[in-house]
């Protein structure tokens, strides 16, 4: 269903050495610097779309420039903070890495 390494769409924007880009599996890492003792899961979701370079993101204000995504979930999840549900988030690519094989 999702791709877990890069896209083959020559359209999809992916910046070149990453292997994030849209239509991959990722796994979208929760601060938990004000709720350590969560025990909910990082999220999974699939890149739907690449967001700005610079700015803020859903879950974490960007202090450099590095690359968005929009990440949409298979399930609404709900923050650490009990916000929600969520159904996707832009998040920094900092705070991603591609998901494991199932």
């Amino acid at each position: 269903m999702w791709r877990r390494n890069g896209s083959t769409d020559s359209s999809a924007a992916t910046p070149a050495g990453t292997g994030f880009g849209v239509g991959v599996q990722v796994v979208v890492h929760l601060d938990r610097t004000r709720f350590p003792d969560s025990e909910i899961s990082d999220p999974i979701g699939v890149i739907v779309a690449p967001g700005e370079m610079t700015g803020t993101a859903f879950f974490a204000v960007v202090s450099t420039r590095e690359p968005i995504w929009e990440v949409q979930f298979h399930e609404p999840f709900f923050a650490l903070d009990g916000s929600g549900p969520h159904e996707s988030v832009k998040v920094p690519e900092s705070l991603l890495s591609i998901a494991p094989e199932a």
